[in-house]
Protein backbone atom coordinates (compact mmCIF):
# COMPACT_ATOMS: atom_id res chain seq x y z
CA UNK A 1 0.00 0.00 0.00
CA UNK A 2 1.28 3.46 -0.95
CA UNK A 3 1.65 5.37 2.31
CA UNK A 4 2.34 8.61 0.44
CA UNK A 5 -1.20 8.86 -0.87
CA UNK A 6 -3.03 11.98 0.09
CA UNK A 7 -6.58 12.52 1.28
CA UNK A 8 -9.74 13.99 -0.22
CA UNK A 9 -12.43 15.82 1.73
CA UNK A 10 -15.70 16.45 -0.10
CA UNK A 11 -16.96 19.54 1.71
CA UNK A 12 -20.41 21.07 1.55
CA UNK A 13 -19.98 24.84 1.29
CA UNK A 14 -23.59 25.53 2.20
CA UNK A 15 -26.01 27.64 0.15
CA UNK A 16 -23.97 30.87 -0.15
CA UNK A 17 -23.88 32.75 3.14
CA UNK A 18 -20.40 31.90 4.45
CA UNK A 19 -21.77 31.66 7.99
CA UNK A 20 -23.66 28.53 6.96
CA UNK A 21 -20.63 26.32 6.34
CA UNK A 22 -19.97 23.83 9.14
CA UNK A 23 -17.04 24.08 11.56
CA UNK A 24 -15.77 20.79 10.19
CA UNK A 25 -15.84 22.23 6.69
CA UNK A 26 -13.73 25.19 7.82
CA UNK A 27 -11.26 22.81 9.50
CA UNK A 28 -10.85 20.95 6.20
CA UNK A 29 -10.20 24.21 4.33
CA UNK A 30 -7.54 25.21 6.85
CA UNK A 31 -5.72 21.90 6.27
CA UNK A 32 -6.03 21.96 2.48
CA UNK A 33 -3.07 21.87 0.10
CA UNK A 34 -5.43 22.09 -2.89
CA UNK A 35 -9.05 23.23 -3.22
CA UNK A 36 -11.20 22.42 -6.24
CA UNK A 37 -14.24 24.71 -6.19
CA UNK A 38 -17.07 25.66 -8.50
CA UNK A 39 -19.32 28.64 -9.14
CA UNK A 40 -21.91 27.68 -6.54
CA UNK A 41 -19.42 27.59 -3.65
CA UNK A 42 -18.94 31.08 -2.20
CA UNK A 43 -15.33 31.98 -3.14
CA UNK A 44 -14.98 34.02 0.06
CA UNK A 45 -14.58 30.65 1.81
CA UNK A 46 -11.18 30.25 0.14
CA UNK A 47 -9.85 32.80 2.61
CA UNK A 48 -9.91 30.11 5.29
CA UNK A 49 -7.07 28.30 3.53
CA UNK A 50 -3.35 28.75 4.19
CA UNK A 51 -1.36 31.13 2.01
CA UNK A 52 0.32 28.17 0.30
CA UNK A 53 -2.90 26.43 -0.74
CA UNK A 54 -3.57 26.06 -4.49
CA UNK A 55 -6.99 26.90 -5.96
CA UNK A 56 -8.45 25.10 -8.98
CA UNK A 57 -11.64 26.58 -10.41
CA UNK A 58 -13.98 23.96 -11.89
CA UNK A 59 -16.22 26.44 -13.67
CA UNK A 60 -14.97 28.25 -16.73
CA UNK A 61 -11.46 27.45 -17.92
CA UNK A 62 -9.34 30.00 -19.89
CA UNK A 63 -10.73 28.59 -23.17
CA UNK A 64 -14.26 29.19 -21.83
CA UNK A 65 -15.20 25.50 -21.67
CA UNK A 66 -16.69 24.12 -18.49
CA UNK A 67 -14.28 21.76 -16.75
CA UNK A 68 -15.81 18.39 -17.56
CA UNK A 69 -16.63 15.91 -14.81
CA UNK A 70 -14.05 13.45 -16.10
CA UNK A 71 -11.34 16.11 -15.81
CA UNK A 72 -12.43 16.95 -12.25
CA UNK A 73 -12.21 13.28 -11.32
CA UNK A 74 -8.74 13.00 -12.87
CA UNK A 75 -7.55 16.12 -11.06
CA UNK A 76 -8.74 14.83 -7.67
CA UNK A 77 -6.82 11.62 -8.23
CA UNK A 78 -3.68 13.36 -9.54
CA UNK A 79 -3.45 15.78 -6.62
CA UNK A 80 -4.18 13.13 -3.98
CA UNK A 81 -1.56 10.78 -5.44
CA UNK A 82 0.99 13.55 -4.92
CA UNK A 83 0.36 13.12 -1.19
CA UNK A 84 -1.74 16.28 -0.86
CA UNK A 85 -4.75 17.05 1.31
CA UNK A 86 -7.40 17.87 -1.30
CA UNK A 87 -10.70 19.63 -0.64
CA UNK A 88 -13.49 19.40 -3.17
CA UNK A 89 -15.66 22.37 -2.21
CA UNK A 90 -19.26 22.06 -3.39
CA UNK A 91 -22.22 24.39 -3.01
CA UNK A 92 -24.94 23.23 -0.62
CA UNK A 93 -24.59 19.60 0.43
CA UNK A 94 -22.27 17.47 -1.73
CA UNK A 95 -24.69 14.53 -1.61
CA UNK A 96 -27.66 16.50 -2.99
CA UNK A 97 -27.17 16.79 -6.75
CA UNK A 98 -23.49 17.41 -6.07
CA UNK A 99 -22.07 14.42 -7.95
CA UNK A 100 -20.13 13.36 -4.89
CA UNK A 101 -20.97 9.75 -5.64
CA UNK A 102 -19.23 9.88 -9.02
CA UNK A 103 -16.18 11.66 -7.66
CA UNK A 104 -15.85 9.38 -4.63
CA UNK A 105 -16.11 6.33 -6.89
CA UNK A 106 -13.31 7.70 -9.06
CA UNK A 107 -10.83 8.04 -6.17
CA UNK A 108 -11.71 4.72 -4.53
CA UNK A 109 -10.31 2.98 -7.60
CA UNK A 110 -6.90 4.25 -6.45
CA UNK A 111 -7.44 3.33 -2.80
CA UNK A 112 -7.36 7.03 -1.78
CA UNK A 113 -8.85 7.79 1.64
CA UNK A 114 -11.65 10.33 1.78
CA UNK A 115 -14.53 11.73 3.80
CA UNK A 116 -17.78 13.50 2.98
CA UNK A 117 -18.56 16.57 5.08
CA UNK A 118 -22.27 17.43 4.77
CA UNK A 119 -23.41 20.97 4.18
CA UNK A 120 -26.63 22.92 4.66
CA UNK A 121 -28.62 21.92 1.61
CA UNK A 122 -29.57 24.83 -0.64
CA UNK A 123 -33.28 24.17 -1.04
CA UNK A 124 -34.04 24.24 2.69
CA UNK A 125 -31.77 27.26 3.25
CA UNK A 126 -33.21 29.14 0.29
CA UNK A 127 -36.73 28.57 1.57
CA UNK A 128 -35.79 29.69 5.07
CA UNK A 129 -34.15 32.90 3.83
CA UNK A 130 -37.21 33.61 1.69
CA UNK A 131 -39.51 33.18 4.68
CA UNK A 132 -40.87 29.81 3.55
CA UNK A 133 -40.66 26.81 5.91
CA UNK A 134 -40.64 23.66 3.75
CA UNK A 135 -42.93 21.91 6.23
CA UNK A 136 -45.77 23.23 8.37
CA UNK A 137 -48.44 21.45 10.41
CA UNK A 138 -51.25 23.20 8.53
CA UNK A 139 -49.84 23.14 4.99
CA UNK A 140 -47.18 20.50 4.41
CA UNK A 141 -46.21 17.20 6.00
CA UNK A 142 -43.84 16.05 3.26
CA UNK A 143 -40.96 17.52 1.27
CA UNK A 144 -39.63 16.35 -2.09
CA UNK A 145 -36.33 17.34 -3.69
CA UNK A 146 -35.96 17.10 -7.46
CA UNK A 147 -33.48 18.22 -10.07
CA UNK A 148 -34.77 20.69 -12.61
CA UNK A 149 -31.82 20.09 -14.91
CA UNK A 150 -32.34 17.05 -17.10
CA UNK A 151 -29.60 14.93 -18.59
CA UNK A 152 -29.93 11.84 -20.78
CA UNK A 153 -29.78 9.49 -17.80
CA UNK A 154 -32.33 11.24 -15.58
CA UNK A 155 -34.69 12.83 -18.10
CA UNK A 156 -37.17 9.98 -17.89
CA UNK A 157 -37.06 10.03 -14.08
CA UNK A 158 -37.77 13.76 -13.96
CA UNK A 159 -40.84 13.54 -16.15
CA UNK A 160 -42.33 10.31 -14.80
CA UNK A 161 -45.90 10.40 -13.58
CA UNK A 162 -46.00 9.19 -9.96
CA UNK A 163 -49.09 8.71 -7.92
CA UNK A 164 -50.47 11.91 -6.43
CA UNK A 165 -49.40 10.94 -2.89
CA UNK A 166 -45.79 10.47 -4.08
CA UNK A 167 -45.49 14.05 -5.30
CA UNK A 168 -45.13 15.58 -1.83
CA UNK A 169 -46.85 18.62 -0.32
CA UNK A 170 -43.76 20.80 -0.88
CA UNK A 171 -41.43 20.29 -3.84
CA UNK A 172 -38.02 21.86 -4.39
CA UNK A 173 -36.45 21.91 -7.84
CA UNK A 174 -32.73 22.59 -8.17
CA UNK A 175 -31.42 24.58 -11.14
CA UNK A 176 -34.78 24.57 -12.89
CA UNK A 177 -35.11 28.03 -14.46
CA UNK A 178 -34.63 26.86 -18.03
CA UNK A 179 -36.88 23.86 -17.51
CA UNK A 180 -39.54 25.74 -15.53
CA UNK A 181 -42.22 25.59 -18.26
CA UNK A 182 -41.86 21.81 -18.46
CA UNK A 183 -41.85 21.46 -14.68
CA UNK A 184 -45.12 23.39 -14.37
CA UNK A 185 -46.77 21.49 -17.23
CA UNK A 186 -45.84 18.13 -15.72
CA UNK A 187 -47.04 19.03 -12.23
CA UNK A 188 -50.37 20.18 -13.65
CA UNK A 189 -50.61 16.91 -15.56
CA UNK A 190 -49.87 15.02 -12.32
CA UNK A 191 -52.82 16.62 -10.59
CA UNK A 192 -51.48 19.80 -8.98
CA UNK A 193 -53.88 22.78 -9.07
CA UNK A 194 -53.01 25.71 -11.37
CA UNK A 195 -53.31 27.95 -8.29
CA UNK A 196 -50.58 26.06 -6.42
CA UNK A 197 -48.15 28.60 -4.95
CA UNK A 198 -44.63 28.82 -6.41
CA UNK A 199 -41.55 30.83 -5.42
CA UNK A 200 -38.32 31.01 -7.42
CA UNK A 201 -35.31 32.11 -5.34
CA UNK A 202 -32.17 33.37 -7.09
CA UNK A 203 -28.74 33.51 -5.32
CA UNK A 204 -30.34 32.35 -2.09
CA UNK A 205 -28.94 33.49 1.30
CA UNK A 206 -26.74 36.19 -0.26
CA UNK A 207 -27.33 39.94 -0.34
CA UNK A 208 -28.22 39.66 -4.04
CA UNK A 209 -31.01 37.17 -3.32
CA UNK A 210 -34.19 37.80 -5.34
CA UNK A 211 -37.54 36.07 -4.95
CA UNK A 212 -40.41 35.91 -7.44
CA UNK A 213 -43.77 34.53 -6.29
CA UNK A 214 -46.56 33.21 -8.43
CA UNK A 215 -48.58 30.09 -9.19
CA UNK A 216 -48.08 27.13 -11.50
CA UNK A 217 -50.14 29.11 -14.01
CA UNK A 218 -48.29 32.45 -13.75
CA UNK A 219 -44.73 31.79 -12.53
CA UNK A 220 -43.11 31.15 -15.93
CA UNK A 221 -43.99 34.60 -17.27
CA UNK A 222 -43.14 36.29 -13.96
CA UNK A 223 -39.67 34.74 -13.86
CA UNK A 224 -39.10 35.68 -17.48
CA UNK A 225 -40.20 39.26 -16.81
CA UNK A 226 -37.91 39.53 -13.74
CA UNK A 227 -35.03 38.00 -15.76
CA UNK A 228 -34.14 35.54 -13.03
CA UNK A 229 -31.42 33.04 -13.84
CA UNK A 230 -29.45 30.22 -12.26
CA UNK A 231 -28.44 29.53 -9.58
CA UNK A 232 -32.06 29.45 -8.48
CA UNK A 233 -34.29 27.16 -6.42
CA UNK A 234 -37.95 26.64 -7.19
CA UNK A 235 -40.24 25.94 -4.21
CA UNK A 236 -43.75 24.67 -4.94
CA UNK A 237 -46.55 24.21 -2.43
CA UNK A 238 -48.99 25.89 -0.07
CA UNK A 239 -46.16 26.81 2.35
CA UNK A 240 -45.16 29.58 -0.06
CA UNK A 241 -48.08 31.68 1.19
CA UNK A 242 -46.38 31.93 4.61
CA UNK A 243 -43.76 34.17 3.03
CA UNK A 244 -46.11 37.16 3.22
CA UNK A 245 -46.04 37.05 7.02
CA UNK A 246 -42.64 35.62 7.98
CA UNK A 247 -40.21 36.85 5.30
CA UNK A 248 -37.29 38.27 7.32
CA UNK A 249 -34.17 38.56 5.16
CA UNK A 250 -35.59 41.35 2.97
CA UNK A 251 -36.20 43.46 6.08
CA UNK A 252 -32.50 43.88 6.79
CA UNK A 253 -31.27 47.46 6.46
CA UNK A 254 -28.88 46.85 3.55
CA UNK A 255 -30.76 44.09 1.74
CA UNK A 256 -29.73 43.85 -1.94
CA UNK A 257 -27.18 46.63 -1.58
CA UNK A 258 -23.96 45.76 -3.45
CA UNK A 259 -20.98 47.10 -1.51
CA UNK A 260 -17.25 46.74 -2.06
CA UNK A 261 -14.93 47.18 0.91
CA UNK A 262 -11.51 48.43 -0.18
CA UNK A 263 -8.70 46.70 1.69
CA UNK A 264 -5.18 47.76 2.56
CA UNK A 265 -4.47 44.99 5.07
CA UNK A 266 -4.52 41.20 4.87
CA UNK A 267 -6.66 40.97 7.99
CA UNK A 268 -10.28 39.86 7.68
CA UNK A 269 -12.59 42.75 6.90
CA UNK A 270 -14.97 43.50 9.76
CA UNK A 271 -16.87 45.80 7.44
CA UNK A 272 -17.57 42.97 5.00
CA UNK A 273 -18.93 40.84 7.83
CA UNK A 274 -21.02 43.69 9.24
CA UNK A 275 -22.73 44.69 6.00
CA UNK A 276 -23.24 41.05 4.90
CA UNK A 277 -24.87 40.36 8.25
CA UNK A 278 -27.19 43.28 7.57
CA UNK A 279 -28.35 42.02 4.19
CA UNK A 280 -25.84 43.44 1.71
CA UNK A 281 -23.85 41.64 -0.93
CA UNK A 282 -20.46 42.78 0.36
CA UNK A 283 -17.02 41.89 -0.95
CA UNK A 284 -13.66 42.93 0.47
CA UNK A 285 -11.28 43.70 -2.39
CA UNK A 286 -8.47 43.16 -3.17
CA UNK A 287 -7.44 40.00 -1.34
CA UNK A 288 -4.08 40.51 0.31
CA UNK A 289 -1.56 38.33 2.09
CA UNK A 290 1.02 39.20 4.70
CA UNK A 291 4.60 37.99 4.31
CA UNK A 292 6.53 38.09 7.58
CA UNK A 293 9.80 39.97 7.77
CA UNK A 294 12.55 37.63 8.93
CA UNK A 295 14.35 39.35 11.80
CA UNK A 296 18.07 39.05 12.34
CA UNK A 297 19.46 38.34 15.80
CA UNK A 298 20.53 41.99 16.01
CA UNK A 299 17.03 43.25 15.19
CA UNK A 300 15.45 41.03 17.84
CA UNK A 301 17.92 42.39 20.40
CA UNK A 302 16.99 45.93 19.42
CA UNK A 303 13.31 45.10 20.05
CA UNK A 304 13.82 43.60 23.52
CA UNK A 305 16.28 46.35 24.53
CA UNK A 306 14.06 49.22 23.38
CA UNK A 307 12.77 51.80 25.83
CA UNK A 308 9.29 51.32 24.37
CA UNK A 309 7.60 49.56 21.43
CA UNK A 310 4.88 51.01 19.17
CA UNK A 311 2.84 48.47 17.20
CA UNK A 312 0.98 49.67 14.13
CA UNK A 313 -1.09 46.52 13.46
CA UNK A 314 -2.39 43.31 15.00
CA UNK A 315 -0.69 41.39 12.20
CA UNK A 316 2.64 42.89 13.22
CA UNK A 317 2.08 41.75 16.80
CA UNK A 318 1.71 38.13 15.69
CA UNK A 319 4.75 38.17 13.42
CA UNK A 320 7.04 39.82 15.98
CA UNK A 321 6.02 37.74 18.97
CA UNK A 322 6.21 34.42 17.13
CA UNK A 323 9.79 35.18 16.12
CA UNK A 324 10.75 36.42 19.57
CA UNK A 325 9.48 33.23 21.20
CA UNK A 326 11.24 31.06 18.62
CA UNK A 327 14.44 32.88 19.59
CA UNK A 328 13.83 31.93 23.26
CA UNK A 329 12.62 35.35 24.42
CA UNK A 330 9.44 35.65 26.48
CA UNK A 331 7.25 38.37 27.96
CA UNK A 332 9.75 39.09 30.74
CA UNK A 333 12.30 40.22 28.16
CA UNK A 334 10.07 42.88 26.61
CA UNK A 335 10.14 46.63 27.36
CA UNK A 336 7.73 47.72 30.09
CA UNK A 337 5.99 50.23 27.86
CA UNK A 338 4.22 48.86 24.79
CA UNK A 339 1.91 51.08 22.74
CA UNK A 340 -0.72 50.56 20.05
CA UNK A 341 -2.08 52.68 17.20
CA UNK A 342 -5.54 51.11 17.00
CA UNK A 343 -8.04 49.20 19.11
CA UNK A 344 -7.54 46.16 16.92
CA UNK A 345 -3.82 46.22 17.68
CA UNK A 346 -4.59 46.65 21.39
CA UNK A 347 -6.77 43.54 21.28
CA UNK A 348 -4.01 41.65 19.50
CA UNK A 349 -1.61 42.54 22.30
CA UNK A 350 -4.16 41.58 24.95
CA UNK A 351 -4.38 38.10 23.41
CA UNK A 352 -0.66 37.85 24.11
CA UNK A 353 -1.23 38.84 27.73
CA UNK A 354 0.02 42.42 27.31
CA UNK A 355 -1.71 45.62 28.38
CA UNK A 356 -0.72 48.45 26.06
CA UNK A 357 -1.43 52.19 25.97
CA UNK A 358 -2.38 54.49 23.10
CA UNK A 359 0.73 55.47 21.14
CA UNK A 360 2.28 58.84 21.82
CA UNK A 361 5.00 60.44 19.73
CA UNK A 362 7.02 62.10 22.47
CA UNK A 363 10.78 62.62 22.56
CA UNK A 364 11.63 59.34 24.24
CA UNK A 365 13.25 56.77 21.99
CA UNK A 366 11.06 53.97 20.65
CA UNK A 367 10.89 51.29 18.02
CA UNK A 368 7.97 51.58 15.61
CA UNK A 369 6.83 48.23 14.17
CA UNK A 370 4.53 48.14 11.13
CA UNK A 371 4.23 46.79 7.61
CA UNK A 372 6.62 48.13 4.99
CA UNK A 373 4.00 50.23 3.22
CA UNK A 374 3.02 51.96 6.48
CA UNK A 375 6.66 52.70 7.27
CA UNK A 376 7.29 54.10 3.78
CA UNK A 377 4.43 56.60 4.20
CA UNK A 378 5.46 57.73 7.71
CA UNK A 379 7.87 60.55 8.49
CA UNK A 380 9.74 59.54 11.61
CA UNK A 381 11.60 61.75 14.06
CA UNK A 382 15.16 60.92 15.08
CA UNK A 383 14.02 59.25 18.30
CA UNK A 384 12.00 56.58 16.44
CA UNK A 385 13.54 53.56 14.78
CA UNK A 386 11.22 51.84 12.31
CA UNK A 387 11.39 48.07 11.83
CA UNK A 388 9.12 46.28 9.34
CA UNK A 389 7.06 43.39 10.69
CA UNK A 390 5.78 42.23 7.30
CA UNK A 391 5.01 43.17 3.74
CA UNK A 392 1.51 43.23 2.22
CA UNK A 393 1.17 41.61 -1.18
CA UNK A 394 -1.67 41.03 -3.61
CA UNK A 395 -2.86 37.42 -3.35
CA UNK A 396 -2.80 36.44 -7.01
CA UNK A 397 -4.66 33.20 -6.32
CA UNK A 398 -7.85 35.30 -6.15
CA UNK A 399 -7.47 36.80 -9.64
CA UNK A 400 -10.01 34.34 -11.08
CA UNK A 401 -12.43 35.11 -8.23
CA UNK A 402 -11.98 38.88 -8.57
CA UNK A 403 -12.49 38.84 -12.32
CA UNK A 404 -15.72 36.92 -11.90
CA UNK A 405 -17.18 38.80 -8.94
CA UNK A 406 -16.31 42.28 -10.18
CA UNK A 407 -17.94 41.67 -13.56
CA UNK A 408 -20.90 39.43 -12.55
CA UNK A 409 -22.44 41.98 -10.19
CA UNK A 410 -23.25 45.65 -10.69
CA UNK A 411 -21.51 47.07 -7.62
CA UNK A 412 -22.96 50.33 -6.30
CA UNK A 413 -20.63 51.65 -3.61
CA UNK A 414 -17.07 51.29 -2.38
CA UNK A 415 -16.13 51.84 1.27
CA UNK A 416 -12.68 53.22 2.09
CA UNK A 417 -11.35 52.55 5.63
CA UNK A 418 -8.18 54.61 5.07
CA UNK A 419 -6.20 56.52 2.42
CA UNK A 420 -4.08 53.51 1.52
CA UNK A 421 -7.18 51.56 0.60
CA UNK A 422 -8.13 54.20 -1.99
CA UNK A 423 -4.82 53.85 -3.85
CA UNK A 424 -4.81 50.07 -3.73
CA UNK A 425 -8.43 49.83 -4.86
CA UNK A 426 -7.81 51.98 -7.93
CA UNK A 427 -4.64 50.06 -8.75
CA UNK A 428 -6.36 46.67 -8.64
CA UNK A 429 -9.84 47.57 -9.94
CA UNK A 430 -8.52 48.39 -13.40
CA UNK A 431 -7.02 44.91 -13.73
CA UNK A 432 -10.43 43.23 -13.58
CA UNK A 433 -13.05 45.70 -14.74
CA UNK A 434 -13.42 48.05 -17.70
CA UNK A 435 -16.00 50.08 -15.80
CA UNK A 436 -14.93 53.55 -14.69
CA UNK A 437 -14.50 53.24 -10.89
CA UNK A 438 -15.65 56.84 -10.47
CA UNK A 439 -19.16 55.68 -11.40
CA UNK A 440 -19.32 54.04 -7.98
CA UNK A 441 -20.66 55.91 -5.01
CA UNK A 442 -18.35 55.92 -2.01
CA UNK A 443 -18.24 56.19 1.76
CA UNK A 444 -15.24 56.56 4.04
CA UNK A 445 -14.17 56.26 7.64
CA UNK A 446 -13.04 59.71 8.76
CA UNK A 447 -13.14 63.12 7.12
CA UNK A 448 -9.56 63.02 5.86
CA UNK A 449 -10.17 59.72 4.03
CA UNK A 450 -13.37 61.12 2.54
CA UNK A 451 -11.49 64.17 1.27
CA UNK A 452 -8.69 62.02 -0.12
CA UNK A 453 -11.15 59.82 -2.05
CA UNK A 454 -12.83 62.93 -3.47
CA UNK A 455 -9.42 64.25 -4.51
CA UNK A 456 -8.80 61.02 -6.44
CA UNK A 457 -12.02 61.57 -8.39
CA UNK A 458 -14.83 59.88 -6.44
CA UNK A 459 -17.84 62.20 -6.52
CA UNK A 460 -20.99 60.64 -5.09
CA UNK A 461 -21.30 59.86 -1.39
CA UNK A 462 -23.58 56.98 -0.41
CA UNK A 463 -25.49 58.69 2.38
CA UNK A 464 -26.98 55.52 3.88
CA UNK A 465 -23.62 53.79 4.18
CA UNK A 466 -21.81 56.95 5.27
CA UNK A 467 -24.30 57.52 8.08
CA UNK A 468 -23.70 53.95 9.29
CA UNK A 469 -19.95 54.54 9.31
CA UNK A 470 -20.24 57.93 11.03
CA UNK A 471 -22.47 56.48 13.75
CA UNK A 472 -19.89 53.71 14.23
CA UNK A 473 -22.69 51.14 14.51
CA UNK A 474 -20.47 48.62 12.75
CA UNK A 475 -17.79 48.96 15.43
CA UNK A 476 -20.23 48.32 18.24
CA UNK A 477 -21.64 45.24 16.56
CA UNK A 478 -18.27 43.77 15.54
Amino acid sequence: MNTNKGYVAFVGAGPGDIGLITNKGIECLKKADVVLYDRLANPRLLRFTSKDCTFIYCGKLPNNHIMRQEKINETLVEEALKGKYVVRLKGGDPSVFGRVGEEAEAITKYDISFEIVPGVTSSIAASAYAGIPVTHRDYSTSFTIRTGHACKKNEAAIHHEPKQEAIGDTIAYYMGVKGLPGICENLLAQGKSSDTKVAVIEWATLGKQRVVEGTLKTIVEMVKEAELGNPALTIIGDVVQLRSSIAWFEKKAFYQRKLLIAKSSSEESLLERYFSKNGAEAYAFPTLKAIAHSYTTEELQLIVNAERLIFASAEGVEFVFSQLFKADYDLRDLPRQIEHLSDKTRKGLEKRGIRSIKASYDKRSAIFIGNERTIEKQIFSDNLLALPSHTIQIDERFHEVNKRLLTEDCWETVIFPNKQSVDLFLQEWRKFSERNPMELSFAAIGQSVKEYAAKQGFKHIDEQVQQELDNQDWKREC
